[in-house]
């Protein structure tokens, strides 16, 4: 029976989705690998028996090691640089737009990427082109948060700060909360990214401290 050039649209999107999500698959696997044995410790063949996929079958999506190790990371840092960029230039005073920040990058690094992001809290030892292009992503990326900061501070929305300590200090919170986060946990995800957003903001000079019962 011959397709119906209507129907033609709906199977290549399914077969779009398909291999869209085998691709995650493999990029989530090939993420907890390189996390757990280092870029070159890893080894192509190893993260297909973890697959189970036959390494000819790998080759198909990624034709090395470093195309797939810059796919992995490229990922989850152009994901959160486009979400990011869209909620610093929106509406909102720079307190709202800093907290929105906050929650919307837990949510990328903890929720909907964990295994991903990662490998940016990793330290290891990766190609220096590999290098290059971390350093381009972090650049960008704190430039989105950096420039919010600034703005508020001008406004006087944000306290007196020394800006560079206390945006060091952010980093440093958001980034431990994959190892303490659990879905399992007492609260959602929701109301504990909340619950962080609104502790950091403390350091900017926003809210008051819970009082003590």
């Amino acid at each position: 029976m011959t397709a119906c050039p209507q129907d033609e649209p709906q199977q290549l999107g399914r077969v779009a989705r398909k291999r869209q999500r085998r691709v995650n698959e493999i990029l989530r696997v090939a993420a907890q690998v390189l996390s757990e044995r280092g870029y070159y410790n890893t080894s192509l063949e190893e993260i297909a028996d973890r697959l189970d996929l036959a390494k000819a079958s790998l080759y198909h999506y990624f034709d090395s090691k470093e195309s797939l190790l810059t796919t992995c990371l490229g990922t989850v840092a152009e994901e959160s640089i486009t979400r990011l960029t869209t909620i610093a230039s929106g509406t909102g005073s720079s307190p709202e737009r800093l907290r929105g920040l906050i929650i919307e990058q837990l949510r990328i690094i903890t929720v909907e990427y964990p295994e991903l992001a990662r490998l940016f809290l990793a330290h290891l030892e990766w190609p220096v082109t590999v290098r290059e292009r971390i350093s381009d992503w972090h650049t960008r990326h704190d430039a989105i948060i950096k420039g919010v900061i600034e703005e508020g501070v001008r406004s006087g929305e944000l306290g007196d700060i020394d800006i560079s300590v206390v945006r060091h200090n952010l980093t440093g919170a958001l980034n431990f909360v994959p190892f303490w986060f659990h879905p399992e946990g007492r609260f959602s995800d929701r109301e504990a990214f909340e619950a962080v957003a609104d502790s950091v903001l403390l350091m900017f000079g926003v809210g008051a401290p819970p009082t003590p019962a």
